[in-house]
């Protein structure tokens, strides 16, 4: 128990360490990024403030990347102080030694889930909010309901109030839209309802379209017009939109259950939500596939070349690891993939790959 307990302490103190400078370069470089972005935007706390909104979803982004390193570098010191030599010389069985630093990695996973998660996704709304009031000098009203979805755009001298019922996966066309556009002293001018909204840069293409004119003593189902096509300005772009729409991110894992029942009931598809949640329960495991990953060939004492060909060979499968899991989630949200197959199954395998590795240096 206390072989358990000294490796587990060391390990959590190797990825401490890692994840402290990861967060650093982080910074500095979203510092950097934000300051090409936003500079004439605003001044150096508001850079500062988006930089630190953004940083824990970066964070949780490198997060396997973090835990393959930890792991890399707790392993290689560990055979570089020949402790692994002395636990096998003890009689003690090496695969103990993987014991605590799986179990520190499953319980740092678990952490991440039901705390990270949901900072991110507060931070991830804050962050788009922040970022359109320092763009276009207020936030942008946007909410998805079991009525529907509702955006509003708008410039100094009109403002619309939009309403679609549905959407393509990656919010870039809207179905069932009604729009009411007002004056600037507040009235409603216009009415206008078109079956597809195509969302471009700057512009919506409307199709099927029937345009209300909402002036007092004027009939507007008389003098409505029909339009095959139209096209209208916006400020919203297919990029802002994808971003409230389509990034499951912005959910917390505690309401996104009652996210996916609320999108099901407006008409959305919900696909990508549920490939998210299930991702981010089987993420844990995956966590421990790195642990184990970086384990799999630093655990022998190498020697010379060997020993920068064992940390390449780790990194380049964790990265194998890292892309075929991702690849299966595109491929399971695009309907391609069965939903557990694409995300259950690449973790469980990167668990069992890394496994079989260990045994083959370990015992031939």
């Amino acid at each position: 128990m206390t072989l358990h307990t000294y490796f587990a302490l060391k390990y959590f103190k190797v990825m401490l360490s890692t994840f402290s400078l990861i967060s650093l370069l982080l910074i500095l470089i979203d510092l950097i990024e934000h300051s090409r972005r936003f500079f004439y935007y605003t001044d150096l706390f508001g850079i500062l403030h988006l930089t630190f909104l953004n940083l824990p979803k970066s964070i949780y982004e490198v997060i396997d990347l973090t835990m393959l390193i930890s792991s890399l570098v707790f392993f290689i010191s560990m055979s570089k102080t020949s402790e692994l030599i002395i636990v096998r010389g003890a009689g003690r069985s090496v695969y103990g030694a993987m014991f605590s630093p799986i179990l520190v990695s499953g319980i740092f996973g678990v952490l991440f889930l039901v705390i990270l998660n949901p900072l991110v996704a507060t931070t991830s709304k804050s962050y788009l909010n922040n970022k359109e009031t320092y763009i276009k000098g207020e936030k942008a009203a946007f909410s998805i309901g079991a009525e529907g979805l509702w955006l509003r755009q708008g410039d100094d001298l009109e403002q619309s109030v939009i309403r679609a019922s549905g959407a393509n996966y990656d919010g870039s066309i809207l179905y069932n839209l009604t729009i009411i556009s007002f004056s600037e002293d507040g009235s409603a001018v216009r009415r206008l309802k078109a079956e597809q909204a195509i969302i471009l840069d700057n512009s919506w293409h409307l199709n099927n379209v029937k345009v209300w004119p909402l002036i007092r003593g004027l009939s507007s189902e008389k003098n409505a017009l029909f339009k095959d096509k139209l096209i209208i300005s916006s400020n919203l772009t297919k990029e802002e939109i994808r971003e409230r729409i389509s990034d499951p991110s912005n959910i917390s894992i505690w309401d996104l259950r009652s996210h996916i029942t609320q999108l099901k009931g407006a008409g959305f598809s919900v696909l990508r939500y549920e490939v998210r949640f299930h991702s981010e329960l089987s993420h844990p495991l995956f966590l421990i596939a790195m642990t184990l990953v970086g384990c799999a060939f630093t655990m022998k004492n190498f020697i010379g070349n060997r020993k920068s060909l064992a940390i390449i060979a780790s990194i380049m499968l964790g990265f194998s690891l890292y892309y075929v899991r991702n690849f299966a989630q595109i491929l399971a949200e695009s309907g391609q993939l069965n939903l557990i197959a694409g995300t259950w199954i690449p973790s469980i395998s990167s668990i069992l790959i890394a496994l079989a590795l260990i045994l083959h240096m370990e015992d031939g």
